[in-house]
């Protein structure tokens, strides 16, 4: 399946853009194929800058999307921003690959599934397309320099230890349980609800995998019982010959089945179950920005006269702060269910 459309929003200035048509669109990016390399996935991206009539094919690693990400949400202000949610890394290890299809096909199937890479490459094009189309990041330098150059940037290590994810555990526990005061924000129904899906789906989609490893099964052990002595057995060996090719086409039908469902309605479920972590995680940063508004707000009511006026401007502060969080917010999640709609229509077209 692949998307009908890729075509994303301006993401930089040029000298061509007063040139350009309102709204004309700077980038069309493709993910067409991933290959192994190593020990490492490489994604195959075909760039073209609309403006400059200008194509490129430039190759990224996983760890380039994921280093990316990391400096669109640390180099911009996504106070009341629903980020679009990397993929996941996708498996190049062939034990873990191994293990994964084992968990899903049975230990005792004969069948071991390939390597997964369409859904990934659909996955990384889908999260490039919201990221060039949003409005926070559709001009991010960066992005546009990740497009455009042939070598990947340069990564830095990013911080995944034991303690940094206690840290932001803790931090979240503790502010977690405080009380919004707008409960259009709050999306822990929804963040359950397609997670549940999400979950059920792919149960689904395993449970056709297993059936259709059973059936080739059966279709094998029956084109093994041959015998041909008498006309009896000729017969019998017939009757086996059909319930062999009928088992072989119901195999052939379910694994269809489940590939489709996996490029469609999974990768569907599977984006928007992601996604409801950035919703939660821009309501926890929008209880923050309350958190900090409440507390100089105190702060400001005990302030002795010598310390008032530097109460009043961290209040003023922490309050637009608040307020741009909560405007923010509202836009996104009115835009977050026109993405929502939009990629059920692209995904069940697909």
């Amino acid at each position: 399946m692949e998307e009908e459309d890729e075509t994303t929003k301006p993401s930089v200035q040029t000298s061509n853009d007063k040139d350009q048509a309102p709204g004309l669109p700077l980038f069309k990016v493709l993910v067409p194929e991933a290959v192994k390399r190593a020990e490492n996935v490489m994604f195959t991206l075909q760039v073209t800058i609309v403006a400059e009539e200008k194509g490129l094919v430039l190759l990224r690693q996983y760890e380039d999307f994921e280093w990316l990400h990391h400096n669109l949400v640390t180099n911009n202000d996504t106070r009341g921003i629903i980020v679009p949610p990397l993929p996941v890394k996708p498996l190049s290890d062939p034990k873990s690959a191994e293990s994964l299809s084992k968990k899903q096909m049975g230990d005792n199937t004969r069948i071991m599934r390939g390597d997964q890479f369409e859904n990934d490459c659909l996955s990384v094009q889908k999260y490039l397309k919201l990221i060039l189309s949003h409005p926070t990041f559709e001009q991010d330098k960066q992005l546009a320099s990740f497009l455009t150059e042939q070598e990947a940037p340069v990564r830095a290590r990013l911080n995944k230890g034991l303690m940094t994810r206690l840290s932001s555990v803790i931090e979240t526990a503790r502010k977690s349980n405080r009380k919004d005061v707008d409960d259009f924000y709050n999306s822990t129904e929804y963040s359950k609800a397609i997670k549940e899906a999400s979950l059920n789906y792919n149960k689904l989609l395993v449970a056709q995998w297993r059936l259709s490893s059973s059936y080739s099964t059966v279709a094998t052990e029956l084109t093994s019982c041959t015998a041909d002595r008498d006309e009896e057995l000729v017969k019998l060996n017939r009757v086996l010959k059909a319930l062999s090719d009928g088992c072989e086409d119901e195999a052939t039908c379910y694994e269809l089945k489940s590939a489709k469902g996996e490029t469609t309605l999974g990768l569907f479920l599977d984006l928007f179950a992601r996604y409801s972590d950035s919703l939660k995680e821009m309501h926890f940063r929008r209880v923050n920005d309350l958190i900090d508004y409440e507390t100089s707000e105190k702060a400001l009511e005990k302030a002795k006269p010598p310390k008032r006026q530097a109460a009043e401007e961290v209040f003023e502060s922490t309050k637009a702060a608040f307020e741009r969080a909560s405007e923010n917010g509202r836009k996104e999640l009115n835009q977050f269910t026109q993405i929502h709609l939009a990629s059920i229509q692209c995904f069940s077209a697909g």
